[in-house]
């Protein structure tokens, strides 16, 4: 962590962290700022809106597979821990 650009606070993204970010399908979040800055961005807003809403949708299909299927869950979560 490095110290934000915009406020000054210590918790501004690396390059290397925005990087790793885009590359997950996030949004490309400048270098030096940090989240609740670029949040107030109104250029960044709707691509972390729409990274926001597609990664809770996916929380919940995720959810609701494994209530769906909590057999198979306890299966694959027993075999991960051999």
């Amino acid at each position: 962590m490095i110290n934000c650009t915009r406020c000054g606070e210590p918790k501004a993204h690396t390059e290397a962290e925005c990087a790793a970010l885009a590359a997950k399908g996030g949004p490309a979040l400048p270098t030096g700022v940090c989240f609740p800055c670029a949040w107030k961005d109104p250029l960044l807003q709707p691509a972390l809106r729409e990274y926001a809403e597609r990664k809770k949708a996916e929380t919940i299909r995720r959810a609701r597979e494994i209530l769906a299927r909590p057999l198979e869950f306890i299966d694959r979560l027993v075999d991960s821990l051999r």
